[in-house]
């Protein structure tokens, strides 16, 4: 099992969003192609996830917890800040950004296929303490 929690301001863009289609200003011609904006927010990502990769990547069934942790708006309630978290009900979905993390961790060797992940618990929500929190386990 690893565990852990990466203090952060979670990002908003997913890998979906990062995708244009662009057209070749000389020929005309069309092409699927990256923003800038998501190739800097999946290495940040990689970057803030390397120091807790495991020395060897999982290779069996494993049931994954996500908690996207957003910091309280500005215009939030004093009623809804005392009450400690919020849930987000705003873009980015959180599929979305599931896959985005999951290609992500993938990328830094944590498993050797997303597809492993049998169980995915996914959270998004705002409270006083921002990050992103990580379980990993093992499937017996």
């Amino acid at each position: 099992m690893i565990e852990f929690f990466i203090d952060c301001i979670p990002p908003k863009t997913t890998a979906q969003s990062a995708t244009r289609i662009f057209k070749n200003k000389k020929t005309g011609s069309m092409f699927i192609g990256k923003i800038d904006k998501g190739i800097a927010t999946r290495n940040e990502l990689m970057w803030l996830l390397a120091p807790h990769r495991p020395d060897h990547p999982f290779d069996k069934a494993l049931k994954l917890t996500i908690k996207w942790q957003y910091p309280f708006r500005k215009n939030e309630t004093k009623k809804n800040i005392k009450k400690g978290i919020v849930w987000c009900d705003k873009r980015s979905d959180c599929d979305n950004l599931a896959k985005f993390f999951l290609d992500c961790m993938t990328r830094c060797r944590f498993f050797t296929d997303d597809a492993i992940v049998a169980i995915l618990h996914f959270e998004k929500f705002y409270c006083l303490k921002s990050g992103i929190y990580v379980k990993i386990e093992e499937i017996l």
